[in-house]
């Protein structure tokens, strides 16, 4: 055993001196004037030859690390074929050859072991994490449009964009965790033969036959991490969708004489950020763009006019969200396990984000909830490396999420909370809500109320959402849809029981339509406002298996629009608009069944037209019977019990307009004394002041 291990060292010892020799000898190289590297196979690399001049990519991916490392291909080529030609990319994506971090291919360049992947503390397997995040498998969009279609009975995940399994053994099922998904279905097997094409000999994929599946794939999954852009926008697929930053034009900057200066699609610089600045998340999250701050670059996106007002494809310009309007950015609230996922699949997006309004303000009883930094191998001392300005250490007291994982850049000073921006280090002074001198104190609100139903200013209202499919010939040429068009408003939130149980906004969305024109380019009704299908056009079903319409949706949301001024109490107690039931004229009868309430809508086009006597704005009648369908477990619109109590509150209003008024904190007792003929003298002698 001794005569083995002195040999195994030995061995150890010479391969340890080679690489060392080898790297002064590329090192030496290099000082004299010729360009070589030594990647992780300790042989020297002909990469920076042609690419002189190219950017280092990062501090933690320096150049001595070769190209290889992440790009595979044949180092020890000069010639360009041979040297490019085991390149790492998904030949699917249509980008070249350039992105070595696809999901596709992840496993084989980030993803490798000891790399990105691999790791005991599972907050550093990135590329494990990411292709089981809700960017990765898209399972919320998937799940909630076949839910709403008909094309599966429940509203938890089966389907995402790849066949992905947790294998770790821990998938809490309490949190909504699943344990694998299955690849989406094709809509035919036309359909799954036009996606083959660089696949030839693939073994046959499930076929649907539901249009709902092919409609996620040829419009929806454009939004993909893994997706090319939009024809006329620029990012990348993967790992690089967020970590490399691109010119608004798409062209690079950089000084590698190998690349164009002139051919779009490249990034800007063969440099990583580690930390994506708002303007990159925007580049999807379009539902933002009117209210984003924007840093500087060659061509600012969006430009400003004169004004300093944001270009919007819609109308109004709404006001910013107070956090964006103080300066702070997207990472600086969301963590990392809210964007790339904490290592479990999910249906939702409710169920993998961890922050709460209440993990950094805590509510109206308590302060936020801490947890001290014990050891430097905490992952909060591990991320704060990265940051600008502050690193934490041990014995720092930090914000605990709703997962009960460290907030990286919240901490607890004394009796205050401060948040940094990670990146630009800048500390904000948290606002407590327990410090409150006034509000948050009515006890139905703080138990029923999430804190963005009254902090909410606005909700996206996206338009353009009717859909027309272009049958195919018999000639096998595919199924189009029409061009897709993007344009949007703002509304004063309307607002639903969300998905954890609490009052939130609901997503302003119009009802969605589709048309099907056949080979002969002949309308074929599909889908309508209301959910049916009047043409039974192959037999699809637009109503969910609760029986809700499929075209109009009731989501609840967190619109991304919080003031600290709130909205009055009016625009709930005294608004059908508010409570799903659409702009009317409301007329409330003296049956509590509320069988002879009566709403006359605002919008008459589907009484005129026989086709509704509901508004098109309507998501619940006055009866809490839903009209929209909610594709998110546990949310639905106001029920006829919810309803009638709301409603109640809006004949104390005219005499309590205020928030802090003494008879809200106990409404039971407030409604009794109502009765009392005390009461009744002293509204009529306030009436005739008026």
């Amino acid at each position: 055993m001794s005569v083995l291990f002195k040999l195994k060292s030995t061995i150890c010892l010479a391969v340890l001196s080679l690489l060392f020799v080898s790297t002064i000898y590329a090192q030496e190289k290099n000082l004299a004037g010729v360009t070589a590297t030594i990647g992780i196979t300790g042989h020297e690399e002909q990469c920076l030859t042609c690419h002189a001049g190219i950017e280092e990519v990062s501090r933690s991916h320096p150049l001595k690390l070769g190209c290889t490392s992440c790009h595979g291909g044949n180092a020890a080529s000069e010639d360009k074929d041979t040297a490019h030609a085991t390149l790492i990319y998904d030949p699917t994506a249509g980008t070249g050859k350039r992105n070595p971090s696809s999901l596709k291919v992840v496993h084989l360049s980030c993803g490798r072991a000891q790399c990105h992947s691999g790791h005991q503390d599972e907050t550093r397997n990135h590329a494990d994490r990411v292709r089981k995040s809700m960017m990765g498998t898209m399972s919320g969009v998937i799940t909630g449009l076949r839910y709403q279609w008909g094309g599966q009975p429940g509203k938890t995940a089966r389907y995402g964009i790849y066949p992905i399994e947790d294998k770790d053994g821990r998938a809490p099922a309490v949190s909504g965790a699943l344990k694998q998904l299955e690849e989406l279905p094709y809509f035919t097997p036309q359909h799954w033969r036009q996606h083959q094409t660089a696949q030839k000999g693939a073994p046959r994929k499930k076929i649907s036959y539901h249009i709902g599946d092919h409609v996620l794939r040829e419009r929806c999954f454009q939004c993909h991490i893994d997706a090319p852009p939009p024809k006329g926008e620029y990012r990348s697929q993967g790992c690089a969708a967020c970590h490399f930053r691109y010119h608004p034009e798409g062209k690079y900057l950089g000084n590698d004489p190998m690349i164009s200066k002139i051919q779009t699609g490249h990034p800007a610089y063969h440099r990583m950020t580690v930390l994506p600045s708002s303007n990159l998340c925007i580049q999807c999250h379009k539902s933002f763009l009117s209210q984003m701050t924007t840093e500087k670059f060659s061509i600012p996106f969006p430009q400003r006019d004169r004004q300093g007002k944001l270009p919007f494809p819609g109308t109004g310009q709404p006001r910013m969200d107070v956090h964006l309007e103080r300066g702070m950015e997207c990472i600086d609230c969301h963590t990392q396990s809210d964007i790339m996922g904490d290592g479990n699949i999910y249906s939702r997006q409710f169920q993998a984000v961890e922050i709460r309004c209440e993990t950094c303000h805590g509510d109206s009883t308590s302060y936020p909830r801490i947890s001290k930094i014990t050891t430097p191998q905490d992952p909060a001392v591990r991320l704060s490396r990265h940051y600008k300005g502050f690193t934490n250490k041990v014995g720092d007291a930090m914000a605990v999420s709703a997962k009960q994982q460290k907030l990286s850049n919240v901490k607890a000073l004394g009796k205050k909370f401060v948040t940094y921006s990670k990146r630009t280090g800048k500390a904000r002074t948290v606002p407590l809500t327990k410090d409150q001198r006034w509000g948050h104190n009515i006890p139905a609100h703080r138990e029923k109320l999430a804190c963005t139903s009254c902090h909410s200013q606005w909700v996206p209202r996206c338009q353009g959402c009717h859909m027309t499919l272009k049958s195919g010939k018999k000639d096998g040429t595919a199924n189009t849809w029409s061009p897709f068009q993007f344009t949007m408003k703002h509304e004063e939130p309307a607002l639903m029981v969300g998905p954890r149980g609490k009052v939130v906004p609901m997503l302003a969305q119009p009802p969605h339509t589709l048309t099907v024109l056949d080979q002969q380019e002949k309308v074929v009704p599909a889908i309508d406002g209301k959910g049916d299908s009047p043409g039974g056009y192959r037999h699809w079903e637009f109503t969910n298996s609760a029986g809700n319409s499929g075209s109009n949706l009731a989501y609840g949301t967190q619109p991304h629009s919080v003031s600290k001024k709130v909205r009055s109490c009016q625009s709930c107690h005294l608004s059908p608009k508010t409570l799903g039931m659409g702009e009317g004229d409301l007329r409330i009868r003296k049956s509590s069944s509320g069988k002879y309430d009566r709403l006359n809508p605002l919008v008459r086009t589907n009484r005129v037209l026989n086709k509704s006597k509901f508004g098109p704005q309507t998501k619940v009648n006055q009866r809490g019977q839903a009209i929209a369908g909610s594709g998110q477990p546990g949310a639905r619109p106001f029920n006829q019990e919810e309803i009638t109590r709301i409603l109640k509150v809006g004949n104390c209003i005219p005499c309590h307009s205020r928030y802090t008024d003494k008879i809200y904190q106990d409404m039971e007792k407030s409604y009794k004394f109502s009765l009392n003929i005390k009461h009744r003298r002293l509204r009529d002698k306030i009436l005739k002041k008026r």
